[in-house]
């Protein structure tokens, strides 16, 4: 008997070192297929199918390539962050901020199927204030997608930060 727990022990620490978690992030891939204009920060996409790649994932900011529908070109890359929801969903899901008028629809979030956790699209300063006055709800935004404050723009036009960005590196002398 203390062979076999072994022997288990043994196959479950070798396949726990062989699955890499990070592997399902970096496959996080959707097609979009949009009858009316869509925004995402920074593009207006036409009626058509789009392919929608996560890039590059961390905590607290995540990269988002949108692609044309056989992947031969980039079309953005875009910033954005987490954004939660109560239970999840089947399908992959694509919400939106709801404007009034014949605008291209800005896409808020992207909820992959089955995660409780997706990503919210950061726009720009100026435009985020225009989707917010349109649509009666906060909208994420940052002028720079690397180093600036990302803020949640109020309907009202006020700016919260959400995420003071990385901190700034110094360097340091040795002491002598």
């Amino acid at each position: 008997m203390l062979v076999i727990n072994a022997m288990l022990a043994v196959v479950m620490a070798f396949t726990s070192i062989i699955q890499d978690p990070s592997t399902y992030e970096w496959n996080k891939k959707s097609t979009l297929t949009a009858d009316r204009k869509v925004e995402f920060p920074g593009l207006v996409l036409e009626p058509g199918t789009y392919i929608i790649k996560l890039k590059e994932a961390s905590e607290k900011r995540s990269q988002v390539e949108i692609l044309n529908q056989d992947e031969t070109q980039i079309l953005a890359t875009v910033l954005a962050v987490p954004d939660h929801r109560m239970r999840p969903e089947e399908q992959i899901e694509f919400i939106y901020h709801e404007v009034k008028g014949d605008g291209p629809a800005p896409v808020r979030s992207w909820f992959f199927s089955g995660d409780l956790v997706g990503l919210e699209f950061v726009y720009p300063v100026a435009r985020a204030r225009e989707i917010a006055k349109g649509s009666d709800d906060h909208v994420l935004a940052s002028n720079d997608s690397k180093s600036s404050a990302i803020v949640a723009v109020t309907p009202n036009g006020k700016e919260i930060v959400i995420d003071e960005g990385p901190a700034a590196q110094t360097a340091r002398r040795k002491p002598q």
